[in-house]
């Protein structure tokens, strides 16, 4: 339950695993480490594994899953005692550390706006804050939670957030009609015009260098 090429980079870092990827897609690439198989299968759907897993990784599942702790009770019933859950993910709710994202930017509105879809939806587009409480509820123990800002531009000082914060800004501005499309035409009735609109005035706004936004990744880690 991650990207593909974490799972190719631990089959090739640990050689004597047996590591299995799923996703509902058929995206897997053909060459993998020996090690690595991938399966197309979802879920949300009751698990059917037959031996348990010493290592789970699951990561950026918000808006993807409708019930969250149900996941992390599926992750603890097939994890071996003294096993592992890694659990990443975000809190898309977009805020400045200076103030700087007032409430009249389009890009604040379109943030509220895109997480009352979401959970009109039936899904969690903040879950990061919540994996610690759903994972002790499931019944894991031993937690350790992280808290990392992920900055929208180059505003950022420090070389390494100001890095995070180029991916991020090219991601949000490659990926803004994938990801408000569907919830905002669905959801929330907009035309598709009236999202065009909203696209083109989060395109700019965020340009903006005095505009310091940033959201927030949650992470329970093993490997750093």
């Amino acid at each position: 339950m991650a990207g593909l090429i974490f799972w190719e980079e631990i089959g090739d870092r640990y050689p004597s695993a047996e590591i299995l990827g799923n996703d509902l897609s058929p995206i897997q690439p053909r060459w993998v480490p020996q090690n690595v198989r991938f399966e197309v299968d979802d879920v949300e759907q009751d698990w059917t594994f037959n031996e348990p897993f010493d290592y789970i990784h699951c990561r950026f599942m918000g808006n993807a899953i409708h019930d969250l702790q149900r996941l992390t009770d599926q992750c603890f019933e097939h994890t071996k005692p003294g096993g592992y859950l890694e659990m990443i993910d975000l809190d898309l709710e977009w805020t400045s550390p200076d103030g700087s994202l007032k409430s009249d930017h389009a890009s604040l509105k379109f943030n509220k706006e895109f997480i009352k879809a979401s959970r009109s939806a039936n899904m969690e587009p903040c879950p990061g804050p919540r994996l610690e409480a759903w994972m002790k509820k499931s019944g894991f123990t031993d937690i350790h939670t992280k808290k990392y800002v992920w900055p929208i531009g180059t505003w950022p000082a420090d070389k390494h957030l100001k890095q995070i914060g180029a991916l991020n800004f090219l991601q949000i501005m490659e990926g803004l009609e994938a990801f408000t499309y569907a919830l905002f035409t669905r959801q929330l009735g907009y035309s598709k015009e009236e999202v065009d609109v909203i696209c083109a005035n989060i395109r700019r706004e965020i340009k903006e260098p005095k505009l310091h936004t940033m959201f927030n990744l949650y992470g329970i880690p093993l490997f750093q």
